[in-house]
């Protein structure tokens, strides 16, 4: 019996895991040079802050690269929930391919629940 409530908790906790990570939404954008540099013109050089400024630019200066906004990163508080959570391909040396335009196209997706952000995946897309 107790080997059954054990197994049966160790399933709750691992659905309620993965059900924390749910795709909340997904948008493709533009990750330019302009992406690269803060709003004080200080240099970029983590994925996630290239993403947040980007989402930056979008809603507040402008939307140099003419994407389509999404509903979501449209307050500071919002992009700020990007940091520090990027999956992305470490192996390509991604901040530099989006300063030469190597990488511009990419694929969005956001998975959390509840409004609040766990992972922003990024894809490279066919543009």
């Amino acid at each position: 019996m107790r080997r059954l409530l054990a197994a049966a908790m160790s399933f709750s906790l691992i659905a309620g895991a993965a059900s924390a990570d749910n795709l909340m939404f997904e948008y493709y954008a533009t990750l330019s040079p302009k992406d690269t540099f803060n709003s004080k013109g200080q240099p970029l050089n983590d994925v996630c802050a290239i993403v947040q400024q980007d989402r930056a630019n979008v809603h507040r200066f402008g939307n140099p690269d003419g994407e389509r906004p999404d509903s979501f990163f449209n307050t500071t508080t919002r992009r700020g929930m990007i940091a520090g959570k990027c999956d992305y391909d470490r192996n390509h040396h991604t901040v530099d391919r989006i300063r030469s335009q190597i990488i511009g196209f990419v694929l969005v997706r956001v998975y959390g629940s509840g409004g609040s952000v766990t992972r922003v995946q990024i894809l490279e897309a066919a543009g």
